[in-house]
């Protein structure tokens, strides 16, 4: 591969940001929802941003090192927003009791610990703790790559069916562990696409890009269902789950091979991980603004979803400049 190793991918970047605003569409709901048929767009969204996260793994200097940058990278993105988006409802709530339905209490900064309940004061930020436990998992599976290659995808294929039928029985493990189990093969397989130019970088196969496609449009079609992945739960069999999400993973990168680029969608998959963060408590405070003024729900969903972008890429310079090392940016605990 050479140098292609060292590039920047921009339609990963394109991918990352189709990604995040499918997400913050799923988060607002309403019309958008009526766009998810027979549930072909729920069924690959969440796998595909971690088959993403899966093209970037590097194992750096040893398990301590990874665990360190992953932390940089993960945890403390996640800690920062976590916690900020608590207080800023606690302060509101205090100010302004009306504006919540129920009280606001500090045994909600649990709730990670114990089950997977909605994160109310930011319910996105959950996978940022799901990938890094998906990123751990990953590497001590890694380890065996150079000696046992195929006991690596074994140990890949067994750890993601354990985690698909511990959701089955409603088994639940803090921190979002058994999700990470669910999620590990989406992240492996962008690992191991890695390796492949064809895929990744301009290749004559390129021109079969339509009929692949179409291709995986069919398969959704036949094998789609409703994730949910938060709470690790799937209506489909664990055929038709994984099945349906690798074919909507491939479509979207392919589709994105095709655009290569898209400025502001580029951007906010370059940075994905503060749209990610914030994005929920935004279409909180917004929406009610929205819904007030217009009454449409086309219109009503349309006007939220772009005002929602709007402060997210408004907000992403900013705090890039001021806080680089809580947004995953620069490190805040330094790696020898």
């Amino acid at each position: 591969m050479g140098d292609d190793k060292n590039k920047r991918i921009d339609f990963v970047d394109l991918t990352k940001g189709v990604c995040i605003i499918l997400v913050v569409m799923a988060h607002i709901g309403g019309a958008f929802e009526k766009l998810d048929y027979h549930s072909m767009i729920a069924s690959f969204r969440m796998p595909l941003y971690f088959f993403i996260s899966g093209i970037f793994f590097k194992s750096y200097e040893g398990l301590f090192g990874f665990f360190i940058r992953k932390i940089n990278k993960l945890i403390v993105p996640f800690l920062f927003f976590y916690l900020s988006a608590f207080l800023l409802k606690y302060i509101v709530w205090k100010i302004a009791p009306g504006v919540f339905q129920l009280p606001v209490s500090w045994t909600e900064l649990l709730v990670v610990f114990h089950d997977h309940a909605l994160i109310k004061f930011n319910p996105p930020i959950w996978f940022l703790l799901a990938l890094f436990n998906c990123n751990i998992l990953f590497y001590l599976v890694h380890s065996l790559r150079d000696r046992k290659l195929g006991l690596m995808f074994a140990l890949t294929l067994l750890i993601g069916i354990a985690g698909f039928y511990m959701g089955k029985h409603q088994i639940e493990l803090p921190l979002y562990i058994d999700i990470a189990m669910t999620a590990l093969p989406f992240y492996v397989a962008g690992f191991w696409i890695r390796r492949y130019n064809f895929f990744l970088f301009p290749h004559r196969f390129d021109k079969l890009i339509p009929l692949c496609i179409l291709a995986a449009l069919v398969v959704m079609y036949f094998t789609a269902t409703t994730p949910g992945m938060r709470t690790n739960n799937y209506p489909g069999n664990i055929f038709q789950v994984y099945t349906a999400a690798f074919a909507g993973i491939f479509m979207i990168m392919l589709i994105c091979k095709k655009i290569k680029r898209m400025s502001i969608v580029s951007y906010l998959g370059r940075y994905s991980i503060i749209t990610l963060s914030i994005h929920g408590p935004i279409i909180h405070f917004v929406s009610p603004v929205v819904s007030h003024y217009i009454h449409n729900g086309w219109a009503e969903a349309s006007v939220l979803l772009l005002l929602t972008l709007a402060i997210c890429v408004l907000f992403t310079p900013i705090l890039l400049k001021i806080i680089p090392q809580l947004v995953a940016q620069k490190d805040l605990l330094k790696v020898k």
